[in-house]
């Protein structure tokens, strides 16, 4: 029998008290229903009908949002599934690809909520915001670790200007104002891709590009559980990177102004983030 080194004995172990933590604190502060229905009865009474329940749309995308065993955890996800327990509000969970979570709210057809966007002037134009829910560590790029053009703490500009580099962007995908702006500025040689985070890391360790941005919890969880060697990674930070990007649930304009205001005092009680909005 093939012995398993301690080392991913370990890594297994803590994920798994990782999430039972999670399961814990959700299953013992708040009530919830049968997992596999991922909806929570928070507020929900027997003359409640369907049409009152609001969907709110997510993405497997982990440390973020983790679907486990049809409860949904995650560092954006549990404040917000709480926020809308708190606040009274029934809901349920409902797992949509990114790009299509846009245009559910856009079409504002239903009460739909989206978890975890940033804030972005073009959204704002269709979507209502939430107080932040969550504020994201600053973005690192992910690097192949024999990469000898960049050192492990750099200017974002110079990156970007070098033309040796080629940069793997997400499609349709914001980094948030100051690295898309930065982008636009500088044109950096770029190709596009509509992959998830641990195929574009698959991706740099081909050379099919050089490298890509990631929030530093993100790049280090991937690292960690996505089946990869780190020591084939480096993670490079950026002296000029502002403080991460904020995280808002957004919402169709069909979701009452009032559900808003509730989904707000609760986040106020649940949340600290610096600097308010």
């Amino acid at each position: 029998m093939k012995r398993i080194p301690p080392a991913k004995l370990v890594v297994v172990g803590c994920l798994a008290c990782i999430l039972l933590t999670l399961l814990f604190i959700r299953s013992n502060v708040y009530k919830i229903t049968q997992p596999n229905q991922q909806e929570s009865s928070a507020g929900l009474s027997s003359k409640q009908s369907e049409k009152d329940t609001i969907t709110v749309h997510f993405h497997d995308r982990r440390p973020f949002y983790i679907n486990y065993k049809g409860d949904v955890l995650g560092l954006v996800a549990a404040p917000i599934g709480m926020a809308f327990e708190d606040a009274g509000i029934p809901f349920r969970w409902q797992e949509t690809p990114a790009k299509r979570q846009l245009d559910i709210i856009r079409r504002n057809e239903d009460k739909s909520c989206a978890a975890g966007w940033f804030k972005t002037p073009e959204r704002e134009a269709f979507a209502q915001y939430t107080l932040p829910v969550y504020q994201d560590q600053p973005f690192v790029g992910v690097f192949r670790a024999d990469n000898k053009f960049v050192a492990d703490t750099e200017m974002l500009d110079r990156v970007l200007a070098e033309r040796s580099l080629q940069l793997l962007a997400k499609e349709g995908y914001s980094y948030g104002n100051y690295i898309d702006g930065r982008i636009q500025a500088i044109s950096p040689r770029q190709v596009h891709t509509t992959a998830d985070n641990q195929s574009i890391l698959r991706m740099i360790l081909n050379y099919r590009a050089d490298y890509s941005f990631m929030t530093e919890e993100e790049a280090r969880d991937l690292l960690l559980f996505a089946g990869m060697k780190s020591s084939d990674f480096k993670l490079v930070h950026f002296s000029d990177m502002p403080p991460g990007n904020k995280r808002y649930i957004i919402c169709s304009k069909q979701v009452e102004p009032q559900l808003l205001v509730q989904l707000n005092v609760a986040i106020r009680h649940l949340v600290k983030i610096e600097n308010g909005e």
